[in-house]
């Protein structure tokens, strides 16, 4: 848990009891129960230490209403793969060539971008790059924990500062952006939208969208780059499928090899080991177990995908486990489950198979060093040395 369950939250008692769930009959159980047994707004905010009412903190038909607002800028119906390669093109530019490089602040960079453009594509230029470089202070092993939550107030404070006008701005550009979709709503009568509130969903989507998704690359680039085995399998489909041309709208279905390297890499380096949290309402029984109301159920991914129990030869990385196969939800869960999993789960498989197949095809990568540990950055698990590599001309 870390530093994370420590502090009490006002108006929310709990039993004090964690308990880890590792097999996908206790997921299935956990994330199937009604929200008359579990509720997972009190459970979040238990977790993260805060009494906020983004998304993630609400329940009920509150939250069912605010993910179908935020559901349209995610659900794979928008082409973000012209913005993504733009993006990418400049930030490989950027990158030196022929000396070492510490790849994963780089990765951050580049998908803070991204996300930056995705949310707040209505700011100024100069106002999105600024939003972006601050992003990477709030999930870095670097920086102390003032530093991160400093860092935390003054992106919030940032967003704040930028909400009267934006919707207005919005309008005449007419470009949509989620910044200026929940604003949209708030203006049609949406109570629950304050800025307070609109501030913090903006946050919630900045933050989840560049730090699990750099993070998760830099252990695909770390798998891929110790695995010449993978590597060559990988590219052969990269080039088929692509050639010299840019990646198209459709093109990354067509590419199972890489969408499989990105669920084996997920397998064994969730982004964090607890994916989902519940805090119970009822007592509940599970395996034997009476577990009192007030107790934390955990979804333990980092155990439960390790397991010789769900997974053959579980410590291997073997991408071909999950080429066009049918993935058991309860035990491969990366994005979460039940009716919170995560919103953003179609947007960054897509951002990240883009970029992969964009760096993997353009640049020539080498580690060094070799597979690196682990360490926590913030609150996920990035690599511990932060992936030094050199870029080949």
């Amino acid at each position: 848990l870390g530093t994370l369950g420590n502090e009490p939250v006002p108006g929310i008692e709990t039993n004090e009891y964690w308990v880890f769930l590792t097999r996908p009959h206790q997921i299935r159980l956990m994330y199937e129960s009604d929200g008359s047994v579990t509720t997972g707004a009190l459970a979040n905010k238990v977790f993260f230490g805060t009494n906020e009412a983004s998304v993630g903190y609400i329940d009920g038909e509150a939250h069912r209403r605010r993910r179908a607002q935020l559901h349209p800028m995610f659900n794979g119906s928008r082409d973000y793969s012209v913005l993504i390669q733009k993006v990418a093109t400049q930030c490989f530019s950027e990158w030196p060539r022929e000396t070492p490089v510490v790849l994963f602040p780089e990765l951050q960079m580049m998908t803070s971008r991204i996300i930056a453009e995705v949310v707040c594509g209505n700011m100024n230029e100069d106002d999105r790059e600024q939003l972006a470089s601050m992003m990477p202070v709030t999930e870095s092993a670097r920086f102390t924990r003032s530093e991160v939550v400093a860092a935390d107030r003054a992106i919030r404070a940032f967003i704040q500062e930028r909400i009267d006008g934006y919707l207005e701005k919005s309008v005449v550009t007419g470009r949509d952006d989620a910044f200026g979709m929940l604003l949209k709503l708030k203006d049609v009568g949406d109570p629950s939208l304050s800025n307070e509130v609109i501030r913090d969903e903006v946050f919630g989507l900045l933050y989840t969208g560049f730090s699990t998704t750099s993070t998760t690359m830099s252990w695909i680039l770390a798998r891929v780059l110790t695995r010449p085995d993978v590597y060559t399998w990988l590219m052969r489909e990269l080039r088929e499928t692509i050639g010299d041309g840019p990646i198209t709208r459709g093109m990354t279905n067509r590419m199972p090899n890489l969408d499989a390297t990105i669920k084996e890499t997920l397998r064994l380096h969730p982004v964090t080991p607890l994916n989902g949290v519940r805090m119970l309402k009822k007592p509940l029984e599970i395996d034997g177990y009476r577990l009192p109301a007030g107790t934390i159920l955990v979804h333990c991914a980092y155990l439960l995908q390790r397991s010789p129990e769900v997974f053959s030869d579980p410590e291997t990385f073997s991408p071909e486990r999950f080429v066009s196969k049918r993935i058991d939800p309860y035990a491969w869960g990366a994005f979460g489950g039940g009716e919170r999993v995560c919103i953003g789960r179609g947007f960054a498989m897509e951002e990240m198979k883009v970029l992969l197949a964009k760096m993997l095809i353009e640049l020539k990568l080498e580690l060094i060093g070799g597979l690196p540990a682990s360490q926590q950055q913030g609150f996920f698990m990035a690599p511990a040395n932060g992936l030094p590599c050199i870029i080949r001309a």
